[in-house]
């Protein structure tokens, strides 16, 4: 082990030799440079707080309807959240939607079969016209069931509808309706009637859409699971709001020397009751909100749910995590404004920014060019020292295959991780000096499972680990890569361009199919109360979890570096 770490810190000390590292040194000062200058972070308002002379002054802001967010907004948010998610459950309950899309579905497809027949047509004027008022008639019921279906789109269903489901049945009954001519009239001869009729009836008997439609899977809520929902989240909320939260308040000010004090302990007292009361009936509306849309959705993965009408917008993983976070703080009588949420890309994690949201932001951008030196120089190591001559001078020495390999790898590991380390170094001091340090807790949920208050230096820690295991992998790959082509140009242009597909397809694309490749399990720290961290990173995908990714790209290194170790050692390096 001693060997490959003296190969290591030989290969280490050849990289900062070399001219390029002035530049990348110029460049990540730049770069630092301009996060100060372009840091505008969306601060997060999570506290209600008013600004006031006096208690009196305060409380009576609280009670204005002339503020946006007051204790009349509050409480009429709650029982408009209540109402709409009570019309909903009765939407669901009953199967109206379904029986008139399929009642719909079947009337067209009866008038095809049965009154689209050669003998409705006699000799008879009103026999005729009898028969174009049936394709008239059939026409306006392509019309009207297109409309009814757009009108889905936008409604509570009470019924699992895919979006491919509802295409096929649109397309389906678009293309019967253009068969039909505007306007059918009389004058025309009755073989023209009679052909269209066969036409119809051999061609557009709207197969798919009866099929689809008597196949629809019917959503089922349990009531009694949902009325524990309205019981805990609605009904027991209100009567605490009201017997606990909004009491003290009003117990605060019953005391008239302090209704008309102005000591800033007295203003401060009234906005903390204030601030527990919005956010109490926050925490409660978003877990009714939520724990109804996870009745709604049932066992349905988040893959099925990205193709479902209502739903493909929802993730499981998100709910779920937003859920544990309040139900730890109901269950603790805390609330979210105590803490620090998890970093992300130019949000602030508080009330104001401070220096570990501007290290995470500043890193960001800066691992970037981090990545593309470390796959310059892992590159480098090995075809620039066989076109060089180096290697061949390497290998005389008493040193076998498996130990140069690993020592190259552990110099650009080590040089990414310095480089890592002296950037996040000079973050911190400057986002210290700009923006200070917070003093509480940060608090984030693992894996949508398991709740964890955290010191933000260590969560800062956990974001940096997860870069280093990015850089493992982009130097297991490049390495790989300059070994089977031999040529350091190429081996660095095609590495760099599967980072920048990366970042592409995590930025820019996205889709479900990502969790299939490598690319849909980097960053480990968006299991961390973090499920989209900024341009640079990705959503979770869905049905992803933090094993999962940690697992796929844990295989992706050791074969890659398999794959490398066994090209070298059997290659003609000299």
């Amino acid at each position: 082990m001693s060997k490959i770490f003296r190969l290591a810190k030989a290969e280490l000390n050849k990289i900062f030799y070399r001219p390029s590292i002035f530049i990348l040194t110029a460049l990540l000062i730049i770069i630092l440079i301009l996060t100060n200058l372009l840091y505008s972070p969306t601060q997060n308002t999570i506290k209600l707080s008013y600004s006031g002379q006096s208690v009196s002054a305060v409380y009576q802001q609280f009670k204005s309807s002339a503020n946006s967010i007051n204790k009349s907004s509050i409480d009429n948010s709650f029982e408009t959240l209540f109402k709409q998610i009570e019309d909903q459950f009765d939407s669901i309950a009953k199967d109206d939607k379904l029986k008139n899309l399929q009642d719909r579905v079947y009337a067209i497809y009866s008038c095809i079969t049965n009154d689209l027949k050669e003998d409705q047509i006699s000799a008879s004027t009103g026999g005729m016209a009898s028969f174009v008022a049936t394709f008239n008639e059939l026409k306006q019921m392509c019309s009207d069931l297109m409309s009814y279906l757009a009108t889905l789109k936008g409604e509570t269903l009470n019924f699992y509808f895919t979006i491919s489901e509802y295409n096929t049945i649109f397309n389906e009954i678009e293309k019967l309706y253009d068969v039909i001519p505007q306007n059918s009239n009389a004058s025309n001869t009755p073989s023209y009637f009679i052909n269209l009729a066969n036409t119809i009836r051999q061609n557009y008997t709207i197969p798919s859409s009866r099929q689809i439609v008597s196949n629809l899977e019917k959503l089922s809520i349990d009531i009694d699971t949902y009325n524990e929902l309205i019981q805990t989240y609605y009904t027991n909320a209100k009567q605490t709001l009201n017997d606990v939260y909004n009491k003290q308040i009003e117990d605060f000010i019953a005391d008239n020397d302090i209704y008309q004090s102005t000591d800033e302990d007295d203003i401060s007292q009234i906005n903390e009751y204030i601030a527990q009361y919005n956010s109490y009936a926050q925490m409660n509306m978003t877990l009714l909100e939520n724990k109804f849309m996870l009745l709604r959705i049932g066992d349905k993965s988040d893959t099925e749910l990205k193709n479902l009408i209502g739903y493909n917008e929802v993730s499981k993983y998100a709910l779920n995590e937003k859920n544990k976070i309040y139900d730890y703080l109901l269950e603790n009588n805390d609330f979210e404004y105590n803490y620090l949420t998890s970093f992300n890309f130019n949000v602030a994690s508080g009330a104001t920014s401070n220096a570990y949201d501007y290290t995470v932001y500043s890193m960001q951008i800066l691992s970037v060019l981090i990545i593309v030196f470390t796959i310059f120089y892992a590159c480098s190591s090995i075809a620039g020292d066989q076109s060089s001559g180096t290697m061949k001078m390497i290998a005389i020495r008493p040193y076998t295959r498996n130990k140069l390999f690993s020592g190259k790898f552990l110099s650009c590991l080590m040089f990414g991780i310095m480089l890592t380390i002296i950037s996040t170094i000079a973050s911190f001091v400057v986002g210290s000096v700009m923006y200070g340090l917070p003093t509480t807790q940060c608090l984030v949920v693992f894996n949508a499972s398991s709740v964890i208050s955290i010191h933000p230096a260590l969560l800062l820690i956990l974001y940096l680990f997860s870069l280093v295991v990015n850089l493992l992998f982009y130097i297991s790959l490049s390495m790989l890569i300059c070994l089977l082509f031999k040529s350091n140009t190429l081996s660095v242009f095609l590495t760099t361009i599967i980072y920048a597909t990366q970042v592409v397809l995590n930025g820019l694309i996205g889709g479900a199919w990502l969790k299939y490749t490598p690319f849909g399990h980097f960053d480990l720290f968006k299991y961390f109360g973090n499920s989209k961290l900024g341009m640079l990173s990705m959503n979770i995908l869905p049905d992803s979890n933090f094993l999962t990714s940690a697992i796929v790209l844990g295989l992706m290194i050791v074969v890659f570096n398999a794959l490398s170790h066994l090209i070298f050692k059997r290659r003609d390096i000299t």
